[in-house]
């Protein structure tokens, strides 16, 4: 990943744009199952005290973050939003997890280290794309 960001133009461009696609489907993904109601993610975020309403709400928020980073591939600045925006919620998602002990919990710490990875991902796209724009 280094060698991304100290090359110039065409691969950092191709990186940010190949992050974005796949933080784009993994988002679109996660929040259909939320927009949907599937058991398995509802049960953990009604465990974390996060209601249906709210779980509608966090699945659309991540279904427009996933449609800006593959609309960003026309307008860059579109992406770099989305990106920001999806790191703004996964910051989020790590505080509910903290607040639940969750780090601390081995049944459920699987659940609460994937908003950290994912949060880690979504912010180096928002890098590359501001360091390609």
């Amino acid at each position: 990943m280094f060698v991304l960001f100290v090359v110039k133009g065409r691969t950092m461009s191709f990186a940010a744009s190949t992050l974005s696609a796949l933080v784009a489907l993994v988002f679109l993904l996660a929040g259909a199952q939320k927009v949907l109601l599937r058991d398995p993610v509802t049960a953990n975020l009604l465990r974390l005290g996060v209601g249906s309403t709210m779980t509608r709400s966090i699945g659309a928020l991540e279904i427009a973050g996933a449609l800006g980073l593959a609309a960003g591939l026309w307008f860059k600045p579109l992406a770099i939003m989305a990106a920001a925006g999806l790191t703004l919620l996964l910051i989020g998602a790590v505080g509910f997890h903290l607040r639940a002990r969750d780090f601390t919990h081995r049944r459920h710490r699987s659940h609460a280290v994937a908003p950290v990875v994912l949060t880690v991902v979504t912010g180096t796209t928002m890098a590359l794309l501001l360091a390609t724009s």
